[in-house]
């Protein structure tokens, strides 16, 4: 059974807001002081420039569920990558098990990791059984330009258990030209 999409800031995103006040004298006119935009001056150290790149990988896990990955966007504070999760087993998956810790991030290949912000409501990423769902992962940091990056969820959990309710998943993200490689 598929549930209609979801909104992406009410399941799977958390989004935060940067203002960058620019540090122009103010003028003794009575003028309010002049604030740049929020991503002034770090479009040249993002990844592609800041703009979101719709992405077309899928991994299928042995448990029946399926993760795909739809886009990718490094912002000022946070890099996005849009997903689809199919659950097509017969009882609920969790794609972050230990809420309270780092088990879902991004590797990048300089060792960095940018950590999973979790919503809220939903800090397990829960997947009822059955069920899809689309949104955003958010990713704690910006996406430098980058050679290459792995997405890692259930860090130490099973890729190869039919029976798991926490599939682990670390994919190859396709951040130079080509095709993405993938492993669960």
């Amino acid at each position: 059974m598929t549930l209609p999409k979801l909104a992406l800031t009410a399941f799977l995103t958390m989004s935060l807001a940067a203002c960058q006040k620019s540090t122009a004298p103010e003028a003794d006119n009575g003028a309010a002081p002049v604030t740049a935009p929020p991503n002034a001056g770090t479009q040249s150290t993002l990844w592609n420039g800041g703009k979101s790149k719709p992405l077309d990988v899928q991994v299928a896990h042995p448990n029946g569920s399926v993760l795909q990955l739809t886009s990718l966007q490094s912002r000022p504070t946070e890099t996005a990558v849009g997903i689809r999760v199919i659950n097509g087993r017969d009882r609920d998956i969790d794609l972050n098990r230990f809420n309270s810790n780092r088990d879902g991030y991004l590797l990048l290949d300089s060792g960095e990791r940018l950590y999973l912000s979790p919503p809220t409501t939903n800090t397990r990423l829960t997947i009822p059984a059955g069920q899809t769902f689309e949104g955003e992962l958010v990713f704690l940091g910006r996406l430098p330009t980058a050679r290459a990056a792995v997405l890692v969820l259930n860090e130490n959990s099973s890729s190869d258990n039919e029976y798991t309710t926490t599939p682990g998943f670390r994919i190859d993200l396709p951040l130079a030209g080509g095709d993405a490689g993938a492993t669960r």
